[in-house]
Formats: C-alpha cells, sequence, structure tokens
C-alpha cells in the first residue's frame, strides 16, 4: 500500500518541479529582466569596427597607366590604362609615346565600366618607333573632369 502512496507523491513532486521550471518561460515583462544583455560600444585592442560611413570618401580623379610595352610578336606595341574617380562615356584617351623619334599618338574613347572609365587597349605598330627607351603617357579630356595626365611608364623599343 505504501506503493501507492509513492506514486501520487512523486507525481505531484515532478509536476510541481515541472510548473515552477515553465513559470520563467511565461509571464513578466522581458523588458524588466536584469538578465538580458545589453549591447556594449566597447571594442577589442586593435579591432577596428566594420561598420560603413554614411558618405564615403570620393576617390580621387587620376589618370592611370596600367601597362605599356612592346607585344610578345615583336610587331605591335600596346598600351592600356583607365582613368579613376569618375565613371562615365565619351571622354578622349590620348596615349602619347615619346623617345629618340617624333612622338606617336594613339588616342581611344572612355568608356564606364563598373568603377572607372575605361581607356582600354590600344595598339600600334612597331614600325612608328626607333630603337630605344620611350615614355608612354595617359591623358585625358572630358567635359566632366577637365585635362587629366597619368605618371609615366618606361617602353624598351628594340
Amino acid at each position: 500500500m505504501t506503493e501507492w502512496r509513492i506514486r501520487p507523491a512523486a507525481c505531484v513532486v515532478t509536476a510541481l518541479l515541472v510548473g515552477v521550471g515553465l513559470t520563467g518561460c511565461f509571464g513578466g515583462d522581458p523588458a524588466e529582466s536584469s538578465a538580458s544583455p545589453t549591447p556594449s560600444q566597447t571594442l577589442l585592442p586593435g579591432v577596428e569596427p566594420t561598420f560603413k560611413t554614411a558618405d564615403p570618401e570620393p576617390i580621387p580623379l587620376d589618370a592611370v597607366m596600367v601597362f605599356a610595352g612592346v607585344d610578345p610578336d615583336g610587331t605591335t606595341v600596346s598600351a592600356s590604362g583607365y582613368i579613376a574617380g569618375v565613371i562615365e562615356n565619351g571622354g578622349t584617351c590620348t596615349f602619347t609615346f615619346s623617345g629618340s623619334g617624333p612622338d606617336v599618338v594613339v588616342t581611344s574613347e572612355g568608356l564606364a565600366d563598373s568603377k572607372t572609365t575605361s581607356c582600354g587597349t590600344v595598339q600600334t605598330q612597331i614600325s612608328d618607333f626607333t630603337s630605344g627607351t620611350w615614355t608612354a603617357v595617359l591623358s585625358y579630356q572630358s567635359d566632366k573632369t577637365g585635362a587629366l595626365t597619368s605618371e609615366p611608364l618606361t617602353v624598351e623599343v628594340p
């Protein structure tokens, strides 16, 4: 008979424990709880925040030579460049090669790409050059940018 008294008592104790355990899941305003974490503005030493500012710094206008040189087949000279800080179609890209002979000038139209204005790749015959050291400069002109000029690159013509 004691067996029956223990079982109901065990069931009552178990039900009370489950009920007490569930009271934390229901009721009360969660804002009143002091156990909830709050955001912190403290960063670890050497860790920079990863958020972005509303107004990023503008990229300065700049004409950039990517490459200039004699092509592997030895019959042409190529050059390429872009304009940083502006995305537009229609400006004039002028590649000027200066060296021991008359200047060699090749033009192309600026074309907007995802982040810059591309001047593409231009080619001219190696017969336009004399042997020796030449410099290549990219100039760009548009209504939006005015005149821009790159730093020179060196081209060795055999």
